[in-house]
């Protein structure tokens, strides 16, 4: 392992730590290559992602994020993470329903100077609506009445959570 790729997990850790589990999103700029971009359900800048930060931190504040492996191969960084909390806040469209819940996911990065300048996110946000029961979990059956999948459906693109 170089020098180079210690640096950018271990920098890259220290920011995601710093901006998940206290909200100190601006520490942030330390890693993100200006022109930032984050690909997920719809694309993000920088500012985009410190506000869906802050906005997930006032619906869990006691969130932490767990980086579970961080591989860096050249100029890419793939990291997988847990996230763990308890919804005690509003987020989105959903009233705080006291659930404490875990999320996990993926990150790819591109590194391009020793800054991250694109992110590419795969997480199952049904997996946090369901656990919210946002979304019951029997939606999901082929089986389940036409206007029930219907319904939950359409409350999940209403409470929708940004990635």
């Amino acid at each position: 392992m170089s020098t180079g790729s210690t640096d950018i997990r271990e920098r890259i850790a220290a920011a995601w730590g710093a901006a998940w589990q206290r909200g100190e999103v601006d520490v942030l700029d330390t890693v993100l290559a200006d022109g930032y971009r984050r690909h997920g359900r719809t694309a993000q800048d920088a500012a985009d992602l410190k506000a869906n930060i802050t906005a997930c931190r006032a619906g869990f504040p006691d969130l932490v994020t767990v980086i579970e492996d961080c591989v860096v191969e050249g100029d890419r960084v793939a990291t997988r993470w847990v996230s763990r909390g308890t919804h005690t806040g509003r987020l989105m469209d959903v009233p705080p329903t006291g659930r404490t819940v875990t999320v996990s996911g993926a990150t790819f990065s591109r590194v391009e100077d020793g800054m991250v300048a694109e992110e590419w996110v795969t997480w199952d946000p049904r997996q946090l609506l369901t656990a919210l029961g946002v979304i019951p979990l029997d939606s999901a059956r082929p089986d389940a009445p036409a206007e029930e999948a219907a319904d939950a459906r359409g409350r999940s693109a209403r409470s929708a959570v940004a990635s």
